[in-house]
């Protein structure tokens, strides 16, 4: 606890960026030992001048207490809960603040999709059909709780009662855009709300541009749905482009503005896509490992089959534990194995299919429905 008390002292410092923070581990091996050093000590350090001085551990502390009443959990770049995806980028940030549940990024899928705030109904469609596809195949959807396609992307997700991640520019415990509480509580519950500034923080503008580079980072690849050639949008786009990630980008109309930042980044060299399928496909060569949608597995559908199966009546929970996608179960196996009366499989089977879980097949045979 210390080191992270010391660590979050010295993120808390003036003129003390992320660069200057592994810098200064990298010379003191530890950070309790970064607090103790002197201006003789710190002055060997490339870019350190006299910002250290201040040795009031007040900040930290309060950061450390507002955390812990809030939920928060702190993870430190040099701990071993830190997505290694997003090692890999430059600028890694030293700390994350995480309210909810971090989907464990380096071993699925994770696509950002991102866009204009001011979008049209046509992006903000696009955005929640593909993420809600994605999301469908067990992929994690990225994105930063703004207005319009960020907003449309992460209702996308939550759709397809899939995990959701919002990277914001502002501590995990604000609301901004603030009409998003209602939607910012369900991604803690399906996912997580995600910062490199700690609890308090206000959504001052110039930390936006750069959050982004975490969306991208924490992600295999990024879809962008509409947005000016100079927009956030962009810039985490070409972030992706920077980080050697897979850039798509949606079509729009030719005398849309909102179609300029895409259609630029086409002419560049992003993939072009209309669907979900035409990124999991593009993405399969590249991360075979990561792969286990409908298309080479099943694994994703079982995962998502799971977690809506958990809200289903226990009758029905076990029926669908029993099932299975591609090998028909029948009811006499059913009842036997469930321990359930045919009566009572009979109406739990029905209520099944009517809700999309199973489909029935000719001789009273049921599998899980794709």
């Amino acid at each position: 606890m210390n080191e992270l008390l010391y660590q979050i002292w010295l993120s808390t410092q003036n003129n003390i960026s992320t660069v200057k923070i592994h810098r200064l581990k990298k010379h003191f091996k530890s950070f309790e030992a970064v607090y103790h050093a002197d201006m003789s000590q710190y002055s060997k350090v490339e870019g350190i001048g006299t910002e250290l001085l201040n040795k009031d551990l007040d900040a930290a502390r309060g950061i450390l207490e507002e955390s812990d009443k809030n939920n928060i959990q702190i993870i430190s770049y040099y701990g071993d809960k830190y997505p290694n995806r997003l090692k890999q980028i430059d600028f890694p940030p030293a700390l994350l603040y995480v309210k909810g549940t971090l989907p464990p990024v380096d071993d699925v899928l994770t696509v950002a999709v991102v866009g204009a705030r001011r979008s049209s109904l046509y992006g903000n469609a696009c955005a929640a059909e593909i993420s809600r596809q994605l999301a469908h195949e067990g992929a994690v959807v990225v994105s930063g709780m703004a207005r319009g396609i960020d907003t449309a992307a992460h209702k996308g997700a939550l759709k397809a009662d899939g995990d959701t991640i919002a990277v914001l520019g502002c501590g995990v415990d604000v609301c901004y855009p603030p009409e998003s509480k209602e939607l910012k509580r369900i991604i803690e519950s399906h996912g997580a709300t995600v910062s490199e500034y700690p609890p308090g923080t206000k959504p001052f503008a110039a930390n936006f541009p750069v959050r982004n580079r975490i969306i991208s980072g924490l992600s295999v690849a990024t879809v962008m749905v509409e947005g000016r050639a100079t927009s956030g949008s962009s810039i985490t786009a070409r972030l992706s482009i920077e980080q050697g990630r897979e850039t798509f980008c949606v079509p729009g109309r030719i005398d849309n503005e909102l179609s300029v930042g895409p259609h630029q980044l086409i002419r560049d060299g992003a993939r072009l896509v209309t669907s979900a399928k035409d990124i999991i496909i593009d993405l399969a060569r590249d991360y075979p490992e990561l792969m286990v949608d409908v298309m080479l597995g099943n694994e994703a559908k079982g995962r998502i089959a799971d977690k809506q199966a958990e809200k289903l009546p226990p009758e029905q929970k076990l029926i669908v534990g029993l099932l299975k996608y591609d090998f028909p179960t029948h009811i006499d196996e059913i009842c036997h194995s469930a321990a359930i009366e045919p009566a009572v499989a009979n109406q739990s089977l029905l209520m099944l299919e009517i809700n999309g879980f199973v489909t029935s097949l000719p001789g009273n045979q049921y599998i899980l429905r794709k």
